[in-house]
């Protein structure tokens, strides 16, 4: 890992409006056995906010938050899995005001229209591209024979290949994970990522720092709501509810193909609308 040759200040470059904000979370099911599902996939879901709209969703998220704060909630921040079941702060909410956050979240994305991009492995289909090739044992911290570390490293680098792909190759983005995999404020800093990363840098940090970071949850909640709702065998009518309003947003996964749904809500499971 190289060291940077000087400081940067991600949240004023954040700002400054002449880079793309890329927010990153992590999603999965572990312990949950689900048919056709390894309960151990890690999914990372990176959120592409471009450079004009940064400072202006920097700015209205807190303005979101404040919200729940009307609502009761104490310490705001919208953790869309605990919203979903109602657990902790959120059990005080009734249905329709947690389903209310989700046709908010839903509304923001397709006003936005933010990019999201996608990376899933689990142990299997990570060990199968372990050897296809002779990787390095590590990116930074990250290691390459670790599936949930393989799913970032090639959510990273998805990131960078789109990034190349636009503005002439000459886009540069602040790139913000969810702590976790580092504690809140470390990076990984290697210069292979510069210019395109701005100071080749990856920052971990809270989402109660970067409040972007929680438009990624809501993309992993989606995304992951989907892998578990199409092999369930029997969709509930609050299932074809919470489809009905996370539908829309499934457009803006670039690298994920649509699947068109026939007979909708009027089917018993997405298998059957899929065939």
């Amino acid at each position: 890992m190289s060291t940077p040759t000087r400081q940067v200040n991600i949240a004023v470059e954040l700002r400054s409006g002449r880079h793309y904000g890329v927010f990153i979370d992590d999603t999965g099911s572990p312990g949950l056995k689900t048919p056709g599902l390894n309960e151990q996939r890690k999914s990372w879901v990176a959120v592409i906010v471009p450079p004009h709209q940064v400072s202006e969703v920097m700015n209205q998220l807190p303005s979101a938050l404040s919200f729940l704060k009307e609502l009761g909630i104490k310490d705001p921040e919208f953790h869309f899995t605990d919203i979903w079941a109602g657990k902790g702060e959120f059990k005080q909410l009734n249905l329709q005001q947690r389903l209310g956050i989700f046709r908010f979240m839903s509304h923001i994305f397709t006003t936005y229209q933010f990019p999201v991009l996608v990376q899933t492995f689990d142990p299997e289909n990570a060990a199968d591209v372990q050897r296809r090739t002779d990787w390095p044992e590590k990116l930074g911290p990250l290691k390459f024979s670790d599936h949930e570390d393989l799913a970032l490293i090639f959510a990273l680098l998805r990131v960078r290949m789109h990034l190349k792909a636009i503005e002439g190759g000459k886009a540069t983005a602040c790139v913000v994970v969810d702590e976790g995999r580092l504690a809140s404020g470390k990076a990984i800093v290697l210069s292979g990522l510069a210019p395109t990363f701005v100071a080749g840098a990856v920052l971990f940090a809270s989402s109660r720092l970067v409040h972007p970071i929680q438009l990624a949850d809501f993309a992993a909640f989606v995304m992951n709501r989907w892998q578990l709702l199409r092999v369930k065998e029997s969709l509930s009518s609050l299932d074809k509810t919470l489809l009905e309003i996370i539908s829309p947003v499934a457009e803006f996964f670039i690298n994920i193909d649509p699947v068109s749904i026939q007979g909708f809500p009027n089917i018993a499971n997405l298998r059957q609308g899929m065939s």
